[in-house]
């Protein structure tokens, strides 16, 4: 039987080897079109809220994103890296918003800290992912960061938020299930260039 860790370590090198593959024009292109596909989408563009992140090396570009939100009247929060590696959030209201080194190369507002369960209060949270499965299981960095939000997200009591990951074209159901492990969190939805399929894995009330 092949060993998960293993085969997840593989998967992980190849989609950062194969982002890194993609010329700039490719990932600006790519990028464009799933955020152009993603703001059409009604959970999206019925959002008061929206829970989202700053790019990060190769990740497709979300600042067109986070602007078009901004001139919608959304509330945008983006994620604040703890040193514990769970993530707390603030507030992001657009170029005025002082960005500061957040740790692990990631950048952050620098206004005050809501707390961790501020995500909770989007309805939206669009979150980074370097695969998922045809499932909807989503891997990431390797931090475990946003599989404890998505952990938090799936216990809460309340209304709970839609969760979308951003990828490009390969990485939408080309990761195997053998290579994710029992911590590795769900999705509801995931976008590219030219698709947006939900899974419908959490149930939303």
């Amino acid at each position: 039987m092949p060993d998960p860790v293993d085969d997840k370590a593989t998967a992980r090198s190849r989609f950062v080897n194969n982002r890194r593959a993609l010329d700039h024009t490719e990932r600006a292109d790519q990028s464009r079109l799933a955020m152009a596909r993603l703001l059409a989408t009604p959970r999206v563009t019925s959002a008061n809220a929206v829970a989202a992140y700053w790019p990060l090396g190769t990740e497709p570009d979300t600042r067109p994103l986070l602007e078009a939100l901004l001139a919608r009247g959304t509330r945008l929060l983006l994620p604040v890296l703890r040193e514990d590696r769970d993530l707390d959030w603030a507030r992001y209201a657009g170029p005025a918003t002082e960005l500061r080194p957040g740790g692990a190369g990631t950048s952050r507002p620098a206004g005050a800290l809501l707390g961790l369960d501020a995500v909770l209060e989007a309805e939206v949270v669009i979150v980074p992912a370097l695969a998922v499965t045809r499932q909807g299981v989503r891997i990431g960095r390797g931090g475990g960061s946003y599989d404890r939000v998505l952990a938090r997200i799936a216990e809460a009591s309340t209304q709970r938020p839609w969760t979308c990951a951003l990828l490009y074209e390969h990485e939408l159901g080309t990761l195997p299930p053998h290579a994710v492990e029992a911590h590795d969190r769900p999705v509801d939805a995931a976008c590219t260039a030219s698709h947006l399929v939900e899974f419908g894995v959490t149930g939303h009330g």
